[in-house]
Parts: C-alpha cells; sequence; structure tokens
C-alpha cells in the first residue's frame, strides 16, 4: 500500500484558491526547532541561500527567516508531494492489475514465456512502487523538518510581536479612556465653537470612526482567516477513524503528545474566537449612531433657525441662546459614547495581551513534553 501522506494547500494561507486536495498523513518524526534562513527557491534548501540579508530586511527583519518564503516552499513541496502520491496511486493500480493477471495465467496454465513476461513486469512495479515510497516519505520528512525548524520558530515570534503590540496599544487606549472620561466629568467654563465649526467637526469625526471601524473588521476577518488556515491544514494532517466510536473523544495535541506547532494553533484559533471583538464593533457601531443623531439634530436646528430670520433681534438672540444651552449637553453624549469605544479597546487590547502570553507558555510547556517523550523504537502516524 502506498504510505499515507498529507497534503493540504497552503494556498489557503498565501492565497484563496479552490484546488483540492487529498487528505494523507504525514508521520511524526522527532525533530528539533531551531532558528533558520529561507530561500527564494521554493523547492531550493534554506542552506543554499546566501543573500539571506534581503529576506532579513523585507520580512522587517524576522529572526527566524522570512515567513512568507517558508510557506511558499511547504506549499511547493506539498504540491510535489501530491504528485508524486497520484503517480504512486497510479502505478499501484498498474501493479494490482498485472499481479491479477499473472494470478490468471498460472491458473490457465499458459506457457512459461507468457508467466516470465507477466512477472518481470511485476517486478518491475514492485521497483518503482518502492522507489516513489522512498520519494513520498523524503518529502514528507522535509516537511516535517520545514514544519517544525522554521514555521514554528516564525509563529512564535509573530505572536511575541503581537504581545508587544498589544501591550503598547492596552497602554495608549488606557490613557486615551482616561483622558476622555476627566474631559467628560470636567466642568469647562470654554465657549462652545460656533455651530456651523461644530458640524464640520462632527462630521470629519464621523468619517475617520467609520474608517476606523471598517478597518478594525477587516484586521480581525483577516486574522482569523490566518490563524483558521493554518490550524485547519494542520488538522487535515490527523488522520481521523472512519468510524467514530461512541464516546470517543475529539484529537486533542496535548493528549497525543502532538508536535508543540499543533497545540500552537489549536490555541490560537480558539483564543481569537474567544476576544470581544464584537463588542467593540457594536460600540464603534453605537458610537456613529450618536454622532449621525447628533448631525441630523443640528441640521434640523439650523433650518429652524433659517425660518425664524423676519422675527425681532431678541426672539432670535433667546433661540441662538436656547442653541448654545442644547450643545453641551449634545457634546456630553458623544464623549459618553466615546468612553464606551474606548473601554471596549481597552479590553480587547488587555484580553489579546493574555492570549498571546497563554498561547506562548502553553506552547512552551508542549515544546517541553513533546522532547522528553521518548517514542517507542517504531515510528506511529496520526
Amino acid at each position: 500500500m502506498i504510505k499515507n501522506v498529507c497534503f493540504q494547500n497552503l494556498t489557503l494561507i498565501i492565497c484563496t484558491i479552490s484546488d483540492q486536495f487529498v487528505t494523507k498523513v504525514i508521520t511524526w518524526k522527532r525533530t528539533t526547532s531551531s532558528r533558520s534562513s529561507s530561500s527564494r527557491n521554493p523547492l531550493a534548501n534554506k542552506d543554499d541561500n546566501d543573500d539571506s540579508g534581503s529576506d532579513f530586511i523585507e520580512e522587517f527583519c524576522m529572526i527566524s527567516g522570512s515567513h512568507s518564503s517558508t510557506l511558499e516552499r511547504m506549499y511547493a513541496w506539498e504540491r510535489k508531494l501530491y504528485d508524486e502520491v497520484k503517480a504512486s496511486e497510479s502505478i499501484q493500480k498498474e501493479y494490482d492489475r498485472k499481479c491479477d493477471q499473472l494470478r490468471r495465467q498460472f491458473a490457465k496454465d499458459l506457457s512459461p514465456q507468457v508467466i516470465d513476461k507477466t512477472r518481470a513486469a511485476v517486478k518491475n512495479l514492485h521497483s518503482r512502487i518502492r522507489v516513489a515510497l522512498h520519494a513520498v516519505d523524503s518529502i514528507s520528512k522535509r516537511l516535517e523538518k520545514m514544519r517544525d525548524e522554521e514555521l514554528l520558530p516564525q509563529l512564535l515570534e509573530l505572536i511575541q510581536g503581537l504581545t508587544r503590540m498589544w501591550k503598547a496599544m492596552l497602554e495608549c487606549h488606557h490613557s486615551q479612556y482616561i483622558t476622555i472620561s476627566l474631559a467628560y466629568h470636567a466642568k469647562s467654563s470654554s465657549v462652545a465653537p460656533p455651530g456651523e465649526t461644530q458640524r464640520q467637526i462632527i462630521n470629519q469625526l464621523q468619517d475617520e470612526v467609520e474608517y476606523f471601524g471598517l478597518s478594525f473588521t477587516d484586521w480581525i476577518n483577516s486574522y482569523t482567516s490566518y490563524v483558521e488556515a493554518l490550524n485547519s491544514w494542520l488538522q487535515n494532517c490527523i488522520l481521523q477513524p472512519r468510524e467514530r466510536y461512541k464516546g470517543r473523544r475529539a484529537f486533542s495535541p496535548r493528549r497525543y503528545l502532538a508536535p508543540p506547532i499543533f497545540v500552537l494553533c489549536r490555541d490560537w484559533s480558539a483564543g481569537i474566537k474567544s476576544l470581544p471583538s464584537q463588542e467593540v464593533s457594536d460600540a464603534i457601531k453605537a458610537f456613529l449612531s450618536d454622532l449621525r443623531n447628533s448631525i441630523r439634530r443640528q441640521a434640523e436646528e439650523s433650518r429652524k433657525a433659517e425660518t425664524t430670520v423676519d422675527l425681532q433681534n431678541n426672539e432670535a438672540d433667546g433661540e441662538n441662546k436656547a442653541e448654545n444651552e442644547d450643545r453641551p449637553s449634545n457634546i456630553s453624549c458623544i464623549q459618553a459614547s466615546l468612553t464606551r469605544v474606548l473601554d471596549r479597546l481597552t479590553k480587547f487590547s488587555e484580553s489579546s495581551v493574555k492570549m498571546c502570553e497563554d498561547i506562548k507558555q502553553k506552547c512552551d510547556s508542549a515544546r517541553t513534553a513533546y522532547d522528553n517523550y521518548r517514542a517507542p523504537p517504531r515510528s506511529f502516524s496520526i
């Protein structure tokens, strides 16, 4: 039988395509994580690359090498693995057909010349199968090595970078929250800006908040899709039982002492889903609604003012005074809504920091358990 191998289109991470994949399996081998540079040639060995400095600059000084290059090279090798498996399956079918033919020839007691010719063809196909299996095994080991020695360190470095980023964002949003809260409770004696100037300011603020809300949603969706693609690819490397027994627990990377990258991506995927991103989006939408209501109220007040231009000056002055009295309450509503937005952003940043730190800690524990585990002499497949 042709050895089971894993194929999943890594272009799910690089770009979205609809290629079908063959769900096979890569056997777990014992590998040691280390830092490595990457090559521009997708199928070239990383040790053959001499201009790693260019990749170092292009990938924003990632210590563990070019992440995009690693994904591209892994995809190229998986395409090659897929081709080798398909070719092996064709040889296997031809081998089975020739074996059946040889058995029939023996049963019919045909001439030795005919039987010898068929037997020679069977031996040739058997040799080709052994060569194909060796090629599949070699590519599988290469992919495992790239997964554990290149991809895993890059993901860990990315998570460490996200931890630093969200710590900075947490400090920033917390300071913004305090500033807006103090401004909301302060008794300011400053005169409110004229009506037209205030409308222009609020219109500009609305445009910026809308853009921020869309950018936040797009970032969350891209971030989630990226991690889900990684986790789904790894899950397709697991050979699930054809029949699921009652009470059988789902695959757990920790329980089966899987390579640490399985634990990392599983926890990362679960962690992203638990982030309060929807609360941030809802707070932004509520803030935009308050801004639109403010703009609408100001427009209505302007129309009312235009219809009273023929009134006496004292009546007009009274209306202007009432309008000026309404502005502070209008601004207070916007301040309260903005405070909620910054509060949600602060909590989101805090949750992101905790998630990244937990992922790193659990991955380190999984790596220690995996390195200390002594596999039996015979390798096994998942």
